[in-house]
């Protein structure tokens, strides 16, 4: 398994928060992602500051940008989107920062699920 970075897009002006992704959640997130249903819709628009999502490169070939509802993969010069009504994806993203790293509270839930 290569090394997977994950990166908070948060901030302007200085560097976004960065951390490496165990093995053990990356496989996980392969797990949400193959649940998910295709879309063929562009990405929400983040906004200009504040919190505009996840990036997770994998090795130079694995992308994945998670903003909201959707999920969008780039591997070997594809793309390709899911969607993530309750995000499962960007929630996982997101608690397997460093504690302190990423407020946890970016992300509401929009389910109605504890966590």
């Amino acid at each position: 398994m290569n090394e997977c970075i994950a990166r908070a897009l948060v901030f302007s002006g200085r560097p976004d928060p960065t951390w490496k992704i165990e093995e053990a959640i990356v496989k996980e997130l392969q797990k949400i992602w193959d649940s998910l249903v295709p879309m063929q819709r562009e990405p929400p628009s983040a906004p200009p500051l504040g919190y505009r999502g996840c990036l997770i490169k994998c090795n130079s070939d694995i992308e994945w940008y998670i903003y909201k509802n959707l999920v969008t993969l780039k591997r070997s010069g594809k793309t390709e989107s899911r969607d993530d009504s309750c995000r499962k994806f960007e929630k996982l993203v997101i608690s397997s920062a460093p504690k302190g790293l990423v407020p946890s509270s970016l992300i509401e839930d929009e389910c109605g699920q504890i966590d």
